[in-house]
């Protein structure tokens, strides 16, 4: 009895292993069969399961974490990596994955961590390349920690809504006007353009554009469009397995004419450009010096490694394609790494893209030149909120200038929970430099008050109010700069009056200034009707300084000094925050300027031929080493409007009106 007892015990045990080794092979079969058809995460799931059965089995948690970071499942992959992470010489550079895979997940002490021991330990070959890598990933690390305290409050990022973002990816922003936007999209499963238009402060659902023509195969995206709106440009990529990835995923570059309504069949871009057996992607043009120039990213040959950032130029007074062979931006901008998605703003002469061997707080962090064709400044990483732990790419300027878009598969403020896929963002350059101001006026006379006292308070949902800032100004007028999404209230007082007060909600995404003006009445005085008050929450809009009911007469803007004594000032637009220094006269007053260009080297002789519209003027940008050069002065919008068409037809097709008020830069005149 004691024997059968044992066989069957024996027996028993046979079978619970032979089931735990069925059960384990066959996750490992289902993982298999996932990953053939391209179900990563699913395939990525069932390869740690059979680990977990099967722990002995380490090639299994070691595929778990490969498809996890391809997913860029970041904390997954790092769990993954974890216990197989000092065994490189079995799993190559398995100890560097797992550290990159802490920093992309913002545990940047830890991955400092891991860095430094993986290095300690590690014997293989290419180890002053390894040693370089780990120095740039620890810097990184170390400039991640300190982010934080150095973001930029003055910029808002926010997360269109459904009518651009999904569960798949959206990437490639253009934003054709402020209110229009193309961008690429994988539901269905292929990359596609669509185009999205802004009705108030929500996005349109977004849609095929018209009349774009038919491609049957492959993914088509990574539109970009010629300045004058004459050409698209687009890549075209071929079908892979697995999830959409732009930057492995091999493209080639493509073309369509706009003809009257509709575009053109494409056209691919010739050999020399789109190179047999390597990607030609991410294009962006301009138009400069009579050339239109394309930027464009690719690994082709000639690089320093990885993806490089190239440009090639044709004529623009040509209708054909016959660009110039591609020249390489050169090793400041590129590096051993990839760098990719170029912008560049013409204005300031500032190229835009993301690189991942630049020293990065995340993977792809979004970083800016200044120069053109192969002379660059030192790239600067632009720091948070712009970039993150994870990956930023795409950063693009609105066509206005006050703000802009970018791609990142960050985790964004509970809309979006996960890293596993992109979504596109919208910011506003200088945190939209939203303000309140207005004007301060006498009701009986409407003469403006000079010296005023000016409160600002928070009003809350309750009711109750916070005072944020009490200050006095002496020019009859006031201004300060506020948060967005909030509720205010403001209260003014001067000698000799009664109190006044309005009340305004800053929550339009599209208004950047908000305010009226203020009546106040002497101490005693009869009651004189006023001017309907907006209702509570109201947002009041100026497009231009408030003004009093009375109409006074106008006045010629006087100068308090000679010209020719140097002064430095600072931008007061939404978009214009930068110290400049000039020896331009310094009026009095609202008058107004044109700006031909910024360079880097100013030469009279170049601008001669607008000489004689008015004086050219010239303002250094300190933090940047750029010198505006502008047509000055004029002290009336019809004046300067007429003067700059006169400038347009010398040549200067980005000029543009600059409002100026007691001789500081306010913003550009739409």
């Amino acid at each position: 009895m004691t024997r059968k007892l044992l066989l069957l015990l024996v027996l028993s045990i046979g079978f619970v292993s032979l089931a735990s080794a069925q059960s384990w092979r066959k996750l490992k079969k289902e993982a298999e069969q996932a990953y053939q058809e391209g179900q990563l995460a699913d395939a990525a799931d069932k390869y740690e399961q059979a680990w977990r059965k099967k722990r002995n089995k380490e090639d299994l948690i070691h595929q778990a974490g490969e498809l996890y970071y391809q997913l860029r499942d970041y904390r997954k992959a790092a769990e993954a990596y974890r216990p197989i992470k000092e065994k490189n010489s079995e799993f190559p550079l398995v100890g560097l994955k797992y550290a990159r895979c802490l920093k992309q997940d913002g545990q940047y002490d830890r991955a400092i961590t891991e860095f430094e021991a993986f290095m300690s330990s590690y014997t293989g070959e290419g180890k002053d390349i390894l040693e370089e890598i780990i120095r740039n990933e620890v810097a990184g690390c170390r400039l991640g920690m300190d982010a934080p305290a150095q973001a930029d409050r003055d910029v808002e990022v926010l997360r269109p809504g459904d009518g651009i973002n999904s569960d798949k990816e959206e990437f490639a922003p253009f934003p054709l006007s402020d209110n229009e936007l193309y961008f690429s999209s994988t539901v269905g499963d292929r990359a596609r353009i669509y185009s999205s238009r802004r009705e108030g402060s929500t996005w349109g659902k977004g849609e095929p554009p018209r009349n774009f023509p038919v491609i049957q195969t492959g993914h088509f995206c990574n539109g970009a469009m010629a300045p004058d709106g004459s050409r698209l440009y687009f890549t075209v990529c071929s079908n892979t397995k697995g999830p959409w990835n732009d930057v492995k995923t091999r493209c080639e570059i493509f073309t369509t004419k706009r003809v009257g309504a509709v575009w053109s069949q494409p056209e691919r871009l010739p050999d020399y450009i789109n190179m047999a057996g390597v990607t030609a992607t991410h294009p962006y043009v301009v138009h400069q010096r009579g050339q239109e120039i394309l930027f464009f990213s690719s690994n082709r040959e000639g690089g320093r490694g990885g993806m490089d950032l190239w440009y090639a130029s044709r004529d623009l007074g040509s209708d054909d394609i016959d660009f110039t062979f591609p020249v390489n931006l050169g090793p400041v901008v590129n590096t051993l790494g990839d760098e990719v998605t170029p912008f560049y703003n013409v204005e300031d002469q500032t190229l835009y893209f993301s690189s991942n061997g630049h020293m990065s707080i995340g993977g792809f962090d979004i970083f800016s030149a200044i120069g053109d064709e192969v002379s660059w400044s030192q790239p600067s990483n632009l720091g948070m909120p712009a970039n993150s732990s994870a990956d930023e790419y795409f950063y693009i300027l609105n066509p206005s200038r006050t703000g802009g878009f970018f791609t990142s598969n960050r985790v964004f403020a509970g809309e979006k929970t996960s890293t596993t896929q992109e979504d596109i963002f919208e910011f506003a350059v200088g945190g939209r430099r939203v303000m309140v101001k207005g004007n301060v006026y006498d009701r009986q006379s409407g003469e403006p008050i000079n010296d005023i006292s000016v409160a600002l308070y928070q009003v809350f949902d309750d009711g109750r109010e916070t005072e944020l800032i009490t200050r006095t100004f002496n020019d009859g007028k006031y201004s300060y700069e506020i948060l967005p999404n909030r509720r205010f209230r403001v209260e003014v007082s001067a000698y000799g009056y009664e109190a006044g007060s309005y009340r305004f909600s800053s929550d339009d995404m599209n208004t950047f200034t908000y305010g009226q003006p203020i009546f106040l009445e002497v101490e005693g005085a009869a009651a004189v009707p006023s001017p309907e008050p907006p209702s509570p929450g109201e947002p009041v809009r100026p497009s231009e300084p408030t003004a009093p009911l009375r109409n006074p007469t106008a006045t010629t803007p006087t100068t308090p000094a000679a010209a020719g004594a140097s002064y430095t000032a600072r931008g007061r637009g939404p978009n214009d925050t930068f110290e400049y220094q000039t020896n331009a006269p310094r009026h009095q007053g609202t008058y107004y300027k044109i700006q031909l260009a910024a360079v880097g080297s100013f030469n009279p002789e170049r601008f001669s031929n607008v000489a004689a519209l008015g004086r050219v003027d010239t303002e250094l940008i300190l933090a940047r080493g750029l010198t505006r050069v502008l047509v000055a002065d004029f002290f009336s919008l019809s004046e300067a409007r007429s003067a700059l068409q006169q400038v347009k037809s010398k040549g200067y097709s980005g000029a543009y009106i600059v409002e100026y008020i007691d001789g500081e830069r306010y913003s550009k005149v739409q």
